[in-house]
């Protein structure tokens, strides 16, 4: 029997081949830097915070500028309804001396004027109440009043007029005190034109230019002497209202010529 002969291994060379990497290779990223979750949640609560009390900072200055466009309306109505009442006082004081020395004709004049003053005073009344409703606050029910004021005061006096409103008017905002005095400048342009200008017919125009809301008021009437007029308490009061408003206002008129009224200020 043959013994098997051993196998024997040649020695295998292995070639190693070494990569040389950069020093900074070696050293691990640094993480990044991450907040807790509870930072993130109460930065984010202070970020909502703030914008909650900004937007309750604007309804709060919104309410007190109201309040104080409301306040100083209810004045104005406090002050007129006192003077009012002062000249009524006066006036039935001496109508009650006229009515005693049997002065008739000096009596029915005291008690005719004060007549028109109690008129006066509960119309002022009426658009106070009317202006600081809230339920009145758009520009579509101030031109519906103006109409039926319009409508009321011209026809009765066999006065023709025409009421031509600017469509994009009713999408405009009026702040209430602008509301408030651009009702009372054109109720007394329309009371001046039933009570002297002698006219036959009067034209309304109420348009919007470049932002602004311009109120036209014309009639062919008598005219009058601008200059002669004066400062009288009627037109002192609309140009306060005006300068008020931020706006601009004019009358033109001439001598068998007419009237025109003429207001413009910006609205929102």
């Amino acid at each position: 029997m043959r013994t098997p002969r051993p196998i024997r291994l040649l020695p295998v060379t292995v070639p190693v081949i070494l990569l040389q990497l950069p020093a900074h290779a070696h050293q691990p990223a640094p993480a990044a830097a991450v907040l807790p979750a509870g930072w993130f949640y109460a930065v984010l609560a202070l970020a909502l915070a703030a914008v909650v009390y900004a937007i309750h900072r604007l309804r709060v200055n919104h309410i007190l500028a109201t309040e104080k466009v409301r306040s100083r309306i209810a004045r104005d109505l406090h002050d007129d309804m006192g003077s009012t009442l002062t000249s009524i006082n006066i006036m039935s004081a001496m109508a009650q001396k006229s009515a005693g020395r049997g002065e008739l004709e000096k009596t029915r004049e005291f008690l005719a004027k004060i007549g028109d003053s109690t008129t006066r005073m509960m119309e002022s009344m009426d658009d106070i109440v009317w202006s600081i409703n809230p339920h009145n606050d758009s520009t579509p029910r101030v031109i519906a009043r103006m109409r039926e004021f319009t409508t009321g005061v011209l026809e009765a006096r066999g006065i023709g007029f025409s009421f031509n409103i600017d469509e994009k008017i009713y999408s405009r905002k009026l702040r209430l005190e602008n509301r408030h005095d651009f009702f009372m400048i054109y109720k007394e342009s329309i009371t001046n034109i039933a009570k002297y200008a002698q006219c036959t017919f009067a034209d309304v125009r109420i348009q919007l230019r470049k932002g602004q809301l311009v109120l036209r008021v014309q009639d062919n009437g008598v005219g009058f002497d601008v200059k002669e007029a004066g400062d009288g308490d009627g037109l002192m009061n609309m140009q306060r209202r005006a300068y008020r408003m931020n706006g601009q206002f004019s009358i033109q008129s001439q001598m068998g010529k007419g009237t025109v009224v003429t207001l413009m200020f910006p609205t929102t």
